[in-house]
Formats: C-alpha cells, sequence, structure tokens
C-alpha cells in the first residue's frame, strides 16, 4: 500500500476552504512521495449525534467527483453510524489512519474535532507520530467560509454569493421527468428536474442558470417553487433552456445557478404569465453575457 496524506472531514461542497486543504495535502503528499487520501463520512454526522438531518450541498457521488477535480487520489466515505460515533479518537487513529492507509501526514481544517464526543483534536494525531497540518480557516466579508454557511446562503436564494464561496456556482443535477406540460404550450418548454431529497434547494424564485445537457451548455430560466398561476403546490425545480427544444426526457441534467432574478408570482391571466417569461428570458440573456 502507498504512503497516504489524508485529509479527514465530511467537506460537503468542497468549498474554497476545502479546496485549501486538498492544496495543502498534495503539496505534502509530493514532498513525501504519497498519495492524497480524502475520508470523508455519510451522512453527515450531525444526522447521528443531533438526530438533525442536514441538507447538503451536493451529493455524495458529486462530493466525490469535485474531491478528485481538487486534488485527491482516493476518496473513502466511512459509514458514520452508531458505531463510529463512540469511536474513541485513539480507535480511530489506529483503526483506520495507521491500519488502512499507512498514514504519514494528516490534513485537518483549523479547529477539527472527531472522535466520541469530539474528545479528540490535531493533537491527538499528532501524537501517535503522525505529521499533522492544521489550515487556517478561509475568510469572506467578515466570517469564516463554513459549509453550513453556504447551505444558508442557498436557502436564502443569494446563490452569487454562495458561488463565491464554493469557488464556482452551486448546482443540482438529476434526470429530466415528466410534469404538467404547460410550458410548451406556453411557448416556454422546460425540463423538469427530479432531484436527491437530501439536497439543499434555493428559496423559491426565478434564477438565471446555466443548464448542462447532452453535453451542451446552455442559458437557462430556472424557476424553483410551486406554480402558483395554475394553483400548483408542489415544490418544483424546472429549467427553460434558451435557444433549443431538445426532448430531454430521462437524461441526466445539471441546472447551475448565477443570480436569483425574482420571487414566484400569481399571475391573472396566461398572457401577464407569458409576458413575464418573456421579460425572464430577455434579463437571463443580458445577465450572462455581462451586458446588464
Amino acid at each position: 500500500m502507498s504512503k497516504s496524506v489524508v485529509v479527514l472531514g465530511v467537506l460537503d461542497g468542497v468549498h474554497l476552504g476545502h479546496q485549501l486543504l486538498l492544496k495543502t495535502a498534495a503539496d505534502l503528499a509530493a514532498e513525501l512521495d504519497a498519495k492524497v487520501v480524502v475520508v470523508s463520512f455519510d451522512p453527515h454526522p450531525s444526522t447521528v449525534i443531533q438526530k438533525s438531518a442536514v441538507e447538503l450541498i451536493c451529493s455524495v457521488t458529486e462530493r466525490k467527483e469535485l474531491l478528485i477535480q481538487y486534488g485527491a487520489d482516493r476518496v473513502e466515505v466511512l459509514d458514520f453510524d452508531q458505531s463510529r460515533m463512540q469511536q474513541t479518537p485513539q480507535e480511530f487513529i489506529s483503526e483506520v489512519l495507521i491500519a488502512n492507509w499507512q498514514t504519514v501526514a494528516v490534513v485537518v481544517g483549523e479547529g477539527y474535532r472527531f472522535g466520541y464526543k469530539a474528545q479528540g483534536t490535531a493533537l491527538d494525531i499528532a501524537a501517535a507520530g503522525i505529521r499533522t497540518i492544521e489550515v487556517a480557516h478561509k475568510e469572506f466579508t467578515g466570517g469564516r467560509i463554513s459549509s453550513s454557511r453556504i447551505r444558508q446562503a442557498i436557502k436564502n436564494g443569494e446563490v452569487s454569493e454562495a458561488a463565491l464561496m464554493l469557488g464556482r456556482p452551486f448546482t443540482l443535477t438529476g434526470p429530466v421527468v415528466v410534469g404538467d406540460q404547460r410550458g410548451r404550450l406556453l411557448g416556454y418548454p422546460t425540463a423538469n428536474l427530479q432531484v436527491d431529497i437530501k439536497q439543499v434547494l434555493p428559496k423559491a424564485g426565478v434564477y438565471a442558470g446555466y443548464a448542462l445537457a447532452k453535453s451542451q451548455m446552455f442559458q437557462a430560466a430556472i424557476s424553483v417553487g410551486a406554480n402558483l398561476t395554475f394553483g400548483g403546490e408542489e415544490m418544483r425545480i424546472e429549467a427553460h433552456l434558451i435557444g433549443t427544444s431538445l426532448d430531454l426526457y430521462g437524461e441526466k441534467i445539471t441546472i447551475s445557478f448565477v443570480e436569483y432574478l425574482r420571487s414566484m408570482h400569481h399571475f391573472d391571466s396566461q398572457k401577464e404569465l407569458i409576458e413575464q417569461m418573456d421579460q425572464d428570458v430577455v434579463r437571463v440573456g443580458k445577465l450572462l453575457t455581462g451586458s446588464l
């Protein structure tokens, strides 16, 4: 087994702070002739410890892909269950870091805690003879970047702020499923996205963004929420891909959220709705081409 420089943490979203951990680990791995291994956890520890579901910024599959993209050679996602919750710091160090990965160094974020009742710190890892680096938090507008802060920004509709902390736009990925099919009749066909129920969703409204479909990128007007004009109550994610009428049913697409445009409204007539959609599409095109 190759020597490993291990990055520890849930790392949901793989934001700029997480990317700095990976860069630090990659530099260290090059120095030590080792591989970068990320040890992450699922479900989110808070789900088990506090019995409170955490809405994730990205799915576990996307998390793995992003971690590899930003420098990990391997990603291991450990089950976080009652047994893991009760594991002492020394047991975790012995069973995971030493036995599993031949760990020569560990990189963690500042103040990282682990093990039973969060008793373990970077000092415990160092005491086991493993080189340990704590990386300072990345700052953004007066506070540190964190997954929880990004989640809240997304829930507030502040997707442009979330993007600055992520280092890329917030995205949702899933298959296109059959909806009410009203958009086509209104002249604005939409792709109705089925998303991971564990993922955080932006607040209801209309957004400017992009859609990656069939290996092509399109500007998109994205609606999040119920269709109030037609008495809808179900939360939906629908994207009108500007300039195309591709048949996307069953296709997996990725929607990127760039900017919040407006809240959802009830319109008194289809004519008013279409006029607003006309304005939305024009505004999306101007915003994404930088001409606003």
